[in-house]
Formats: structure tokens, sequence, C-alpha cells
């Protein structure tokens, strides 16, 4: 009996690392939004002002539902976007798609300092700018000393600290909760210190919440991203405000995929 229940589990955690456990994308988001997925790869929504605007995009998988937690403020946010992409493996990796797995991208995610140098297209100025200047782990939520990026083992109930100096922001210093098991890994951004932009005291501490979810789908991977935010209806912010968080986003997802 001892040999039969050891072997049954040394198969389970076979058949878990081989990807056989994975889900399948059309099982997690609804009929429409996989239709759109097939087509474009890619589904974007979001929501500035509107009252009672909630997430609509997320897959239906345990560590993607923890989303829905994550603004505990009792005022709404006053910006809300998602993105959800879905990614064959092969085009992570065309050369080694078996690569691309969960422990791989918990990894990736935890590789802070890679995010230093990213860029994003700003339709405002209509060219490619660099949104993090220097990206890095540090000590703690005040403390800016800079330490390794710590990417050994499982992520799973890890958090770190990070300081991203970024084009709209500035300084910025960033608690991240990591969540992982065997087919997800998920990171949850919130700002430790507040926001400004030209000079104007934008988003206060804990008012940007950006979620991460990578999800191992077989053949490909779901990658489903969300940014909750509250800031001043300033008529001269808005502009800024909402494309700084769509960059954000868009950053975070090539910050993913470079990395394969």
């Amino acid at each position: 009996m001892k040999f039969c229940r050891a072997t049954v589990t040394f198969i389970l955690s076979l058949f878990c690392a081989s990807g056989l456990f994975a889900y399948n994308a059309s099982d997690l988001v609804s009929a429409s939004t996989y239709a759109k997925l097939q087509k474009d790869g890619v589904v974007q929504v979001s929501h500035y002002k509107e009252k009672g605007a909630k997430l609509s995009l997320v897959p239906n998988t345990p560590a993607a539902k923890e989303a829905y937690k994550m603004w505990t403020s009792d005022e709404e946010p006053v910006f809300l976007g998602e993105h959800l992409y879905l990614i064959p493996k092969s085009k992570l990796n065309a050369s080694n798609p078996e690569s691309v797995t969960i422990d791989a991208a918990s990894k990736i995610v935890r590789s802070v300092s890679k995010m230093q140098g990213m860029t994003y297209y700003s339709h405002r100025s209509k060219k490619v700018k660099t949104l993090y200047e220097s990206a890095y782990c540090i000590k703690g939520p005040k403390d800016r000393t800079r330490v390794a990026d710590n990417t050994e083992g499982n992520a799973n109930g890890k958090v770190l600290y990070a300081m991203l100096d970024d084009a709209s922001f500035g300084k910025t210093n960033y608690r991240m909760e990591y969540t992982q098991n065997a087919q997800e890994v998920a990171l949850h951004f919130i700002n430790e210190t507040g926001l400004s932009v030209m000079g104007i005291s934008a988003v206060s501490k804990n008012n940007m919440h950006i979620k991460l979810v990578i999800t191992d789908c077989g053949d490909s991977v779901m990658v489903y991203m969300a940014v909750m935010a509250k800031f001043p209806g300033i008529k001269m912010l808005e502009q800024t405000m909402n494309e700084s968080f769509i960059a954000r986003l868009d950053s975070i997802y090539t910050w993913f995929c470079k990395q394969f």
C-alpha cells in the first residue's frame, strides 16, 4: 500500500510538471472573450470616472479571481483597466516552447532589475519613451538600499519591495506580493509611496494596484493584467494619468515576454 501511494504521488507530480494538468483556455473566459483572443490574441478594456465599473476579463482561476479583492478602499477607483492575452508558447520561445513553464515565469516576474530601460509608445508625444530609468529590489517599503533580485525557489507567499524610477511619476516604492501554484503565478503591485505628476500630488499611498496573473494553458499561456487607481479628476491630468496607467500594463507585458 505504501508503495502504491508513493507511486501514485510520483506519477501525479510528473503530470503536474509536464503541464498535463494545464487549464483549457476556453474554459477560463466567456465565449465572446475567447473568440476575440483566438482572433486578435488580446482583449483590452478601460474605464475612467465610470461609476460602478467592474473587472470584466478576470479568468476563472483561483489566482486570477484574487483580483476582485485587490481594491479595498470604500471609494471607487477613478481608473480601471484590463488587458488579457493568449500567447502560444512557441511565440514566446520558438526554439524551445517546453521551456515556457510556470516556474520560469515565476523567476521572470521576480526579476525586477530587468524592468530597467523598458520603453512604451507615448500617444501624447507620438514617440517611444523610456518608462523606467532605473528599477531594482530594495530592502523595505521605506529603505531604498538596493538588493539582488529574489528569484530562487517558489514565489508563493513572497513579499518583495522595489523602486521604479519612471517617466511620469519619478521614484516610487512598491510592495510586490506573490502567489504561485502548479498552473499559475501572480503578482500584485501596491504603491508604497505617493505619486506626483507635474508637481501635483496625484495618487496617495496604496491607491494604485496592478495585478499580473500568468496561467499555463497547455500549448499557450494566458496573461491577465489589471490596474486600478484613484486620483483627483483634474482635467489637466486626465490624459497623462490614463496613458501612464496603460503604459504600465504594456511595459509589464513586454517585461514578461522578452525574458523568454
